[in-house]
């Protein structure tokens, strides 16, 4: 059920959503994905998931850095990064229906990478910079190349502020009649001594790809691709069943011999009733929001009577306990 209105007699702790930020799904919040895709065409996917490279370890993928096109354009910047998007799967063909080019390319095929990993890796989100502080980024940067700073801590300081920040800069294009590109949601990756992306396909979660396609990228992934959900449309809401499946491996039913006295056992039955709660509450609130995406009704529906079902044989459990003690 919904979180309820504050009172003292509802534990907020049933209800909270603890999950780390990065690995937040459109379970707990609808705009947001535990995922960064790339999105590319059919010819491109193949040789990012098997670059044809020595310098390329085995079971790794390579994605090439470079001037992201709309930047390119204005001819002052000049940072080559990996784009990505953290947009949600059920998104992601919106692309498509947005930019004349990327229905050009058939950019139906998209890599859907841990976004923890990548984070940890240096992937960071852009920067969405209005005209003048956009101008200032490039214009500090191009300008720190050409002088020698006198204040130490400045020296130190700027330098590594523009640098870092100057590739994860994006025109906002507030003004532009189409008011530019925050739809895309996009995170930016670089590495000059790569020049790109070097990330093992064990990163790989979700593979965007036409039926037709998936025995061969599943050939050129191997044993990793058991690990792989491969979606062929992006309604289909792979995550959100994932979600429910990995919630239940964390819940169990105590079993009381199991448990050397009845405190024990009272007090593990309390807390499994409290993680069935928490999940409970969780699906049932985002019940309605399941079904409207992907028709799960029925998935949902038997999740939440069974776990009704568990919920009161432990409150029969810990009453029949507390009327002995």
């Amino acid at each position: 059920m919904p979180l309820p209105p504050y009172s003292r007699d509802v534990t907020w702790t049933e209800y909270r959503i603890d999950t780390p930020t990065f690995r937040l799904s459109p379970v707990e919040k609808p705009d947001m994905s535990p995922f960064l895709f790339h999105m590319t065409g059919r010819q491109e996917i193949k040789s990012i998931l098997s670059p044809e490279s020595d310098e390329i370890p085995e079971n790794k993928g390579f994605l090439r850095s470079a001037i992201p096109e709309v930047q390119g354009e204005e001819r002052n910047f000049f940072a080559e990064v990996v784009c990505l998007t953290e947009s949600p799967t059920f998104c992601l063909d919106f692309f498509r229906y947005r930019t004349f080019r990327r229905w050009q390319a058939d950019q139906l095929f998209g890599i859907g990478l841990d976004k923890s990993e990548l984070a940890g890796l240096g992937a960071r989100p852009c920067i969405y910079a209005d005209d003048q502080l956009k101008n200032d980024f490039i214009a500090i940067k191009h300008q720190l190349e050409n002088i020698e700073l006198q204040d130490p801590i400045l020296r130190r300081r700027l330098p590594s502020l523009i640098n870092r920040a100057y590739p994860l800069v994006m025109p906002l294009l507030e003004n532009k009649p189409s008011q530019g590109f925050m739809w895309e949601r996009e995170w930016r990756y670089e590495n000059e001594d790569d020049g790109g992306l070097i990330f093992p396909h064990s990163a790989i979660r979700v593979v965007c790809c036409p039926e037709d396609e998936e025995g061969e990228i599943r050939r050129v992934l191997g044993q990793h691709a058991k690990n792989i959900t491969f979606v062929r449309s992006w309604r289909e809401y792979n995550e959100v069943t994932n979600y429910l499946k990995n919630r239940k491996k964390e819940m169990h039913i105590p079993k009381k011999v199991a448990y050397e006295n009845d405190q024990d056992y009272l007090d593990a039955l309390e807390e499994q009733l409290v993680n069935h709660r928490s999940v409970f509450n969780r699906i049932d609130a985002f019940k309605d929001f399941i079904e409207a995406i992907e028709s799960k009704e029925e998935s949902t529906g038997e999740a939440l009577n069974e776990l009704q079902q568990t919920m009161d044989t432990m409150i029969q459990q810990i009453r029949s306990i507390k009327d002995k003690l």
